[in-house]
């Protein structure tokens, strides 16, 4: 009896004691919450390949094609991912996760009157849905539609009095309806050889039009017991969705340390998916006339901006090269930010005076932080320092910090 106790305790251990094979292995039971949990856990690859396999052997199951699409737009493959979202739409048009899914796809490409549409249609079916009233009202604010934006979410609040969401975007709205902001701006910069610094206040006022925001500004500037006065004018000129201008004019009439005049366009398009590209031209009458070309691309990846600019300032000499990479990631509504910024070249930035024409060669490194106060006060401050070589000086250490006040009415 004895012996036989034995040989059952070590057949049950060597059981324990064996590695399991492949056979068995637990089968995932619910692909979909599975493929969920790899996305969520920064493995979006190894989801859309397991959903892929899903379909392929299960087409007709809505809940993985959905999920599928989603993390396609995640991955800012928007055109796939529309693909997928409306073959689920075509046999359910009010898919209670596929409609919201394709909303959010359309507004991250840039369509805000195909989500306008879409949004309108799911709300006949589901007139008191929150997420089709929030997804409208954002719909409606990329149109530049704020009234009906605020219409939207006042019902929607009126169902969900508290939905968060909704009532950040509605302060959102509501501040941004105001027509007007005064700024205040002071930089000081300073440089590691001990010459004299450079102070510049500035003085802005910005008013908002039907066809865009307009600008006037005004900035005084000192340096080596001289100063120096320079006036101009900003407009950002909306031609249609996805489609603006900038322009530039300015004058000084002493020409100290500005340039006597100075002018710039730039014009902005939307390519999809995120994508914006611009080009420009830059005109400044310093004793020399300067002639700077200049393009930037940027892209929109959920809460972060990326964007690369490049400046090329032909001479008697040759064409100079410069460029600059920087980064943001919003918060809330889009409002606050915080950014870094890195150049390169003769005039990684743009060229406002003397001082920056002075420059051979850089590397800078800047970081920037913009924050709401309240309703109407918002700071923004940069800070940052770069290393230069200058007309008879290299390897100069130049640093910057600045701050502006903000103040909406």
């Amino acid at each position: 009896m004895l012996s036989y106790i034995v040989l059952v305790i070590v057949f049950l251990m060597s059981g324990v004691a064996r590695p399991l094979e492949a056979s068995d292995k637990p089968e995932i039971e619910d692909t979909v919450a599975y493929a969920r949990s790899l996305a969520t856990s920064s493995r979006r690859a190894e989801a859309l390949e397991l959903l892929s396999k899903r379909l392929e052997e299960r087409p007709q199951d809505s809940d993985a094609r959905v999920l599928y699409g989603i993390i396609l737009s995640w991955e800012g493959r928007y055109d796939e991912s529309r693909r997928e979202l409306e073959k689920v739409l075509a046999t359910n048009r009010t898919h209670g996760d596929a409609l919201p899914a394709l909303i959010n796809v359309e507004l991250w490409s840039d369509h805000p009157e195909r989500a306008e549409e879409l949004t309108r249609d799911g709300l006949r079916d589901r007139p008191n849905s929150s997420t089709l009233l929030l997804a409208r009202a954002r719909a409606l604010k990329n149109l530049n539609q704020q009234g009906a934006a605020v219409q939207a979410l006042d019902r929607l609040l009126a169902v969900d009095p508290v939905n968060k969401e909704a009532e950040q975007l509605l302060g959102g709205l509501r501040e941004g309806s105001r027509l007007w902001e005064a700024s205040f701006d002071h930089s000081y910069e300073w440089f590691s050889d001990g010459r004299s610094a450079w102070n510049e206040d500035q003085l802005s006022l910005k008013g908002r039009t039907p066809v865009g925001s307009l600008i006037g500004r005004f900035s005084h500037a000192n340096r080596f017991s001289l100063s120096s006065n320079q006036a101009e004018i900003d407009f950002y000129p909306k031609f249609r969705p996805g489609t603006y201008a900038y322009l530039n004019i300015g004058y000084s009439p002493d020409a100290t340390l500005y340039p006597r005049y100075r002018f710039g366009t730039d014009l902005y398009q939307s390519l999809g998916q995120g994508w914006e590209g611009s080009a420009g031209y830059r005109r400044l009458g310093f004793g020399g006339k300067v002639n700077i070309f200049t393009g930037s691309m940027a892209k929109y990846y959920g809460n972060w901006l990326f964007t690369g600019r490049v400046f090329l300032t032909p001479d008697s000499v040759g064409t100079s090269r410069s460029f600059n990479f920087s980064a943001r990631r919003y918060f809330g509504e889009g409002i606050n930010y915080w950014g870094l910024r890195y150049g390169r070249g003769a005039s990684p930035t743009e060229i406002r005076s003397l001082q920056d024409i002075a420059v051979l060669n850089s590397s800078s490194f800047y970081g920037e932080m913009f924050r709401m106060l309240d309703r109407r006060w918002s700071l923004n401050f940069r800070s940052g320092f770069s290393q230069e070589d200058r007309i008879g000086r290299d390897n100069l250490r130049h640093y910057l910090a600045s701050g502006a006040l903000y103040f909406r009415f």
